[in-house]
């Protein structure tokens, strides 16, 4: 097999592959060559060639949204990096995992005039898990760890991470002879979920609230397809009680929900809203898309509102009470 000699890009498609991270999309240039041969000449991935940054970041997007595995975005230095901050945006808030490696010009040519350069030590640091630079004086094993442990960041916490890789000339100099790069121990446990177990006398309380309230709504966000959380809602609409709000993109159906929240908003008089008004809301799942819903949420608040997300307590409809911190 080819393989680029710099040692960065060998170390991208080891790790890579170790933690079965498949698909690869590439945007053609020059300062990343190195990592474009090191993925292109390995089987193990499947390479994809996007010339545009900014598509090629949103097929990215699609990608990892639909298997829920991260994808790796490669482009060249300077301000082609810059083209992915929206689909990085979209994926920080929307819990997608993407890994962006950026050719950058080593240290020595950065802002001295050279072309093809701008400060991308951290670009996107209000909108990523995790950032890291990769340091040609640092030892090999502690550039893996930092490589690695980026990986591991995205695959676990469901998010955007961005590794910057400076590469000097020459950048197409290949051989067949592999780098041997450390193995890391994988963590068992997936940092998505609690690291506190739940106290069952203190969830009992909870029980008791909902078993005793007598107007309670669901409301679906954003929402990966959940076999799990299907057969849950299930369960939860045999309660008379309980109606349930969803939308689109909840990837939730049934046949007793409202999915058309507009609608069901929009005719209701005041004396209905305060009808529909729940005492108890439970919402799961990312961003809620309806105007509607937030507006009536917001003007008819509900004595307790439950956010169930493995990460973000967000309080849309300012009324929150309790997060429950799980997938």
């Amino acid at each position: 097999m080819i393989y680029s000699t710099k040692e960065f890009a060998q170390l991208a498609t080891n790790y890579c592959e170790k933690n079965n991270i498949k698909n690869i999309i590439i945007s053609p240039g020059s300062r990343n060559a190195p990592l474009t041969i090191s993925f292109t000449h390995n089987p193990f991935f499947k390479c994809f060639s996007i010339v545009d940054e900014r598509s090629a970041a949103f097929f990215a997007l699609g990608i990892a949204q639909q298997i829920q595995e991260p994808t790796v975005l490669i482009c060249t230095s300077g301000s082609a990096l810059l083209n992915y901050y929206p689909a990085i945006a979209e994926a920080y808030y929307s819990d997608i995992p993407l890994i962006i490696l950026s050719a950058d010009r080593p240290k020595y040519l950065l802002e001295i005039g050279d072309g093809q350069t701008i400060k991308q030590k951290n670009v996107f640091k209000n909108h990523i898990l995790k950032s890291a630079t990769l340091n040609e004086n640092n030892s090999l094993k502690k550039n893996s760890k930092i490589f690695n442990k980026c990986l591991i960041k995205s695959i676990n916490k469901k998010g955007p991470v961005h590794i910057n890789i400076p590469f000097d000339e020459p950048l197409y100099e290949t051989t067949t002879t592999p780098i041997s790069f450390p193995v890391f121990k994988k963590k068992e446990n997936n940092s998505l979920l609690s690291e506190i177990p739940l106290d069952v006398d203190y969830l009992q309380l909870f029980a008791d609230k909902w078993n005793n309230s007598s107007k309670k709504m669901v409301l679906i966000g954003v929402h990966y397809p959940s076999e799990l959380l299907q057969t849950q809602i299930n369960h939860l609409l045999k309660d008379p009680s309980v109606i349930l709000l969803t939308e689109t993109t909840s990837n939730i159906y049934h046949i007793k929900a409202i999915n058309s929240i507009d609608k069901l908003i929009v005719p209701l008089s005041e004396e209905e809203n305060q009808f529909l008004k729940p005492d108890i809301l439970l919402t799961l799942g990312g961003m809620v898309v309806s105007k509607k819903i937030k507006q009536f949420l917001r003007n008819n608040q509900p004595n307790e509102h439950w956010h169930v997300h493995p990460k973000r307590n967000q309080n849309t409809f300012h009324c929150l009470t309790q997060h429950f911190k799980v997938s």
